[in-house]
């Protein structure tokens, strides 16, 4: 099963995919972070992951070998946060060839049981990466609070991310957002924002530099008292929302 995550630059996606990613796995879910973003990868510099896991997903997407297509994914992921992290080529040309893949690894996702988290960083219809969104049970769409990234990121919902008439959209019912409460422009106080979004939005994670630097540290999170507002604990929040929504029959139809 795949739950697509997208954004706009800088508002944190493929942070917000590990946070939501870790936290899945909390709730004891088999979880997956597969980092697909056309534009080339980051996890692999940031979580220093050893040289024969780096671009994963490369390796997954192109086989050389016969070995088994679960065998071959365990071999080119990593550990770290309590799921298996695949990560993508940090070259533009190499990570984007992986959309055009000899092995269908988003059709393997889509049908696993697992649950597989791909962050695809920015996204519109008819982009290399739009058959993953096609094919995921939900896809949600990291913004944050700045009047600009959240009005944008809304309509994009709205309009399933069609552009034009006539194209194939995000499927009714499958999109949701994730607000980032980042420290950027002029921001909506998040009441304001939680009336006007409704359900539209399942999740509200903090700017929460220490745990992110844990995160990346590949340290798996722990949820602490909900009297604490920090990132563990508003992730798995989002995260019951995600998975609840995922085993939906809304979503799974």
């Amino acid at each position: 099963m795949i739950a697509a995550v997208v954004g706009w630059r800088g508002v944190g996606t493929t942070t917000a995919a590990l946070a939501l990613g870790a936290a899945c796995a909390q709730q004891g879910v088999a979880t997956w972070l597969v980092e697909a973003d056309p534009a080339g990868g980051v996890l692999s510099g940031r979580m220093r992951f050893a040289s024969g896991v780096v671009g994963g997903l490369e390796r997954l997407a192109f086989p050389i070998d016969g070995s088994a297509e679960a065998d071959r994914a365990l071999h080119v992921s990593h550990e770290a946060c309590g799921i298996r992290v695949l990560t993508a080529p940090a070259d533009p040309f190499r990570a984007n060839a992986c959309h055009r893949p000899r092995h269908d690894w988003v059709g393997a996702l889509a049908e696993s049981d697992d649950l597989a988290v791909v962050d695809l960083g920015r996204v519109r219809v008819g982009t290399p990466v739009w058959p993953v969104v096609e094919r995921a049970a939900i896809t949600i769409v990291v913004a944050n609070s700045e009047v600009v990234s959240a009005v944008s990121s809304a309509e994009w919902l709205h309009d399933g991310g069609r552009v034009a008439g006539g194209e194939v959209g995000v499927p009714e019912g499958r999109g949701r957002l994730v607000v980032v409460d980042a420290p950027l422009g002029i921001a909506f106080p998040r009441q304001r924002l939680e009336r006007e979004l409704g359900d539209t939005c399942i999740g509200w994670l903090p700017w929460d530099p220490a745990a992110i630097d844990a995160l990346h540290r590949g340290v798996a999170p722990v949820r602490r008292s909900h009297r604490t507002a920090g990132l563990p604990e508003a992730a798995a929040d989002a995260a019951a929302n995600l998975l609840a929504l995922c085993a939906s029959e809304e979503v799974t139809s």
